[in-house]
């Protein structure tokens, strides 16, 4: 019986370190396909700009997360046997880095939605209201009790995660509906209104996507939920940003006093057809 525990966590814990490779690897590929245009769009910015700070923290930040996981990984094992604290110390952090990720790339979703309906304000309430929902269910999660094994990074967690898990799809869901109701609405529109809503459209959707697929893998040890879920917020933040940074060089360099970039020119672009 003990063999065969021991076994299962053995397995478990090879899962886990080709689970946090695979992940950085495919975070690094698209670091490295993304270089280019983060050069061209992103450096030019001021340091005020929110989305660049935005964009640092999706494109570094997360990956280099994901790196010193990587490097603490191989010394987990050679670690005595840790105590219920360090468990629920290290599950904290593991929530936290994830939950931050995704409410900012739910920020960034939410900022293209409300600037594509002319900033009103039933909108940014809306938005507002399931969010800090989310958030709210996010906490029974990371406070309610959990069963760990194998040095404290193998988890069982409690179902209360399901509840917060649910609110995220619904988030995303609302986020995408928006989007893809806008654009069901601009029959008619001029050519950059439709390329504008266009890309909006597919970009969220494919997001959206990445999203409900992470978060079905229910199956995964909660760790290797936690590396894929990092690779999947830090590749779509990257993108959505360099996204509507390649619609603002389409349409002129920002007036030097603007610290908030693209909403101008979505209010412009939807207004006018520029061509």
């Amino acid at each position: 019986m003990v063999d065969t525990t021991t076994g299962t966590t053995v397995a478990a814990m090879r899962s886990i370190y080709y689970h946090s490779l695979a992940a950085l690897a495919l975070s690094c590929w698209d670091f490295l396909m993304t270089f280019g245009d983060e050069v061209h769009y992103i450096w030019p910015m001021k340091k005020r700009h929110t989305f660049k700070w935005l964009y640092i923290f999706h494109r570094y930040f997360l990956l280099t997360t994901q790196i010193a996981f990587q490097i603490a990984l191989p010394l987990l094992p050679a670690m005595s046997s840790p105590t219920s604290h360090d468990c629920r110390v290290l599950l904290l952090v593991m929530t936290i880095l994830a939950e931050c990720a995704n409410f900012a790339l739910e920020f960034i979703l939410a900022f293209r939605v409300f600037a594509l309906f002319g900033r009103r304000p039933w909108v940014s309430r809306l938005l507002g209201c399931l969010i800090l929902a989310e958030i709210g269910c996010c906490m029974p999660a990371i406070l309610s009790g959990f069963k760990s094994f194998a040095t404290g990074i193998l988890y069982q967690l409690s179902p209360d995660v399901n509840i917060q898990t649910a609110f995220t799809i619904v988030v995303h869901s609302t986020l995408t509906s928006l989007t893809v109701a806008k654009r069901i609405s601009i029959v008619g529109a001029g050519v950059i209104e439709r390329n504008v809503i266009s890309q909006f459209t597919r970009d969220g959707t494919v997001t959206y996507l990445m999203v409900t697929a992470t978060s079905a893998m229910r199956d995964l040890q909660p760790i290797n939920l936690f590396f894929w879920a990092l690779t999947v917020y830090s590749i779509c933040g990257s993108r959505l940003i360099l996204g509507m940074a390649r619609i603002q060089d389409h349409m002129g360099a920002l007036p030097e006093d603007e610290n908030v970039l693209l909403t101008t020119y979505i209010d412009v672009c939807l207004s006018e057809d520029l061509d």
